[in-house]
């Protein structure tokens, strides 16, 4: 039931800042310049400098304090990887089925179920080394975090008809809970993982 509030809530919210943000959008939109397009050059700088500043992450992460590993360095790695995943399962699945944004559901199926992966890790009865548990930790904020979306799911959810809109965000949210179930919930039942994180960083 938690789980259902929760999930129930952070739709609503999220569908609500939408539609404010939509109007908010249309109102001040005839106060606003018309932006070119930056040129081909600028567009190249902005590009490099993304892939540099991802690039400093790495000795970052190996010269920053282990402290930081699991709260911030560790997720910077996997943050990239993620949202590139993303983009390729939105641009190649997406427009396959007319009836279901495929890209988004996998994205969100897949992210789920890794997550839910992560989280066995960290609850083994025999924990892991406090560096696996800091990749771990970096695994679910960073490449789950990027993975996975509510904002596009709630974009998605608020362009369709509200019957459809319902379907996709029920099947979406089913989806998931199988997968929690099966992953993590029989990994607990089985005796495999503990109901609290041995993790220790």
């Amino acid at each position: 039931m938690d789980g259902l509030g929760k999930s129930v809530f952070t739709l609503s919210i999220s569908i609500a800042s939408l539609s404010f943000g939509a109007l908010l959008a249309s109102t001040i939109h005839p106060f606003l310049p018309v932006v070119p397009r930056p040129r081909r050059a600028i567009q190249y700088t902005i590009t490099s400098l993304s892939v540099l500043t991802y690039g400093a992450v790495f000795p970052v992460y190996f010269l920053m304090s282990v402290n930081y590993h699991h709260e911030v360095t560790a997720a910077l790695l996997f943050a990239f990887p993620g949202a590139l995943t993303r983009y390729i399962l939105a641009v190649r699945f997406n427009t396959l089925l007319k009836s279901l944004p495929l890209g988004t559901f996998l994205a969100n199926s897949i992210g789920t179920a890794l997550l839910a992966s992560f989280v066995v890790f960290q609850s083994k009865a025999h924990p892991v080394s406090a560096n696996a548990c800091s990749i771990l930790q970096g695994l679910m904020d960073g490449y789950c975090g990027c993975l996975t979306t509510v904002s596009t799911f709630a974009v998605e959810i608020y362009a369709m008809p509200f019957q459809k809109g319902f379907l996709y965000a029920l099947l979406s949210w089913v989806v998931g809970q199988i997968l929690l179930i099966a992953i993590l919930g029989s990994s607990i039942w089985s005796g495999q993982a503990n109901k609290q994180m041995t993790c220790s960083f």
